[in-house]
């Protein structure tokens, strides 16, 4: 299944989220919505340039449609259209406190593969610690796209993410990452629609998104 992902930089973060879920409102309108999540940046971890996140899941149309990007001279919005590369599975229920890691790798197409090997051993560590939830990391499907990778991670907490990121046994894999420009942060997220609403009431998803931020 296709996906965009919008990196979003705005002036104006008090509104960013009510426009956004106003725009998914027409985007889940088309027969090939799935799922649209958005993630408020709340903690730099390195160069995170931006403050939201957008994750949109549905074929071809709806990913390739305008939608939702919000058309502001408040707001800039880089989309990068992606695929699904490896999804480590878990407990996906949202609890209030719970933090995603999501990290943009502003990298080439040649490097997609040494960081694909360093992913994979750093993900032995990071799954094996307490409060890791689940993971996806997707993969441009443009070889000049600016993001080649991006990972959206699901922790039980930010504290339970920053414990695992500090351990020593992690300082090897932090050493390595240093040879790449990525854009860590932590965030929460604070707003999503699924197909069920979409499928409930197609015509309210504005006041049925899932608003879980402060």
């Amino acid at each position: 299944m296709p996906y965009a992902i919008d990196v979003i930089t705005t002036n104006d973060r008090a509104n960013l989220v009510s426009a956004w879920c106003h725009a998914v409102e027409d985007l889940a309108r088309f027969p090939g919505f799935v799922t649209a999540e958005l993630f408020e940046m709340k903690r730099d971890i390195r160069n995170a340039h931006y403050d939201f996140v957008g994750v949109i899941e549905g074929d071809d149309t709806v990913c390739e449609s305008d939608a939702p990007i919000v058309e502001s001279a408040l707001h800039t919005v880089e989309r990068t259209l992606c695929r699904l590369e490896i999804r480590l599975d878990g407990t996906s229920d949202h609890c209030d406190g719970h933090s995603w890691m999501v990290n943009p790798f502003e990298i080439t197409n040649a490097q997609i593969p040494e960081v694909l090997d360093m992913w994979n051993k750093a993900k032995d560590h990071m799954v094996a610690k307490e409060g890791f939830i689940d993971a996806r990391l997707f993969r441009a499907r443009s070889e000049t796209a600016r993001y080649g990778l991006i990972n959206v991670a699901h922790w039980r907490s930010a504290e339970f993410f920053m414990a695992a990121l500090d351990d020593k046994a992690y300082v090897r894999h932090r050493a390595r990452s240093m040879n790449y420009i990525l854009h860590p942060s932590l965030c929460s997220r604070v707003a999503a629609v699924f197909t069920t609403d979409v499928s409930a009431h197609p015509r309210s998803l504005a006041s049925r998104a899932e608003r879980v931020g402060p």
